[in-house]
């Protein structure tokens, strides 16, 4: 079968040949990254003692683009941020600059000290929420209610275009 035009005349395989090159064309170069990232890190704290081990939510306020950055903290209370990123199949570090209120929470999952490693032989590494040898608690610090939700949390933090160290400052009740 031929397709023809005035003064072209294309044959199907050609003509799929182009078709097949625009479509991966289009296909690679389409991706929208999405907002620009920058680079937001920092130590949580409750009355001056590093929270160990807890999720915290960075939820974008009216103006600010993007959907949110989140971090787990380490056991001194460092975090670095991931950006939320809908359909992302891997991490993007950082968040959007603007206006976020922060939520800290207790982790959805137990965070493990020492997970196992992947095996060598090719099999995955275990799932999230299988037993682990070694739990982490926070020590017996317990966030304030007040922190945990988006409505109730006194914690806004303003992220600079050029990102930076974030300090999260929690206070007991009474503090």
């Amino acid at each position: 079968m031929t397709w023809k035009a005035p003064g072209l005349v294309f044959g199907a395989k050609p003509m799929r040949k182009i078709v097949i090159a625009l479509l991966i064309a289009v296909a690679s170069g389409c991706g929208d990254p999405g907002p620009r990232l920058v680079p937001v890190s920092g130590k949580v704290t409750l009355d001056g003692v590093p929270l160990a081990h807890k999720t915290i939510q960075f939820i974008p306020e009216t103006g600010t683009s993007g959907s949110g950055a989140g971090a787990t903290s380490s056991a001194d209370g460092a975090y670095e941020l991931i950006a939320t990123r809908g359909g992302a199949l891997v991490d993007h570090k950082g968040a959007c600059p603007g206006t976020y209120k922060v939520v800290v929470v207790e982790p959805m999952f137990p965070v493990i000290e020492n997970p196992k490693p992947a095996p060598e032989n090719g099999e995955p590494a275990p799932a999230v929420g299988l037993p682990a040898p070694r739990q982490l608690k926070g020590k017996g610090q317990v966030i304030p209610r007040i922190y945990g939700a988006r409505e109730t949390t006194p914690l806004t933090i303003i992220v600079p275009e050029k990102g930076g160290m974030m300090a999260i400052e929690l206070k007991s009740a009474g503090k």
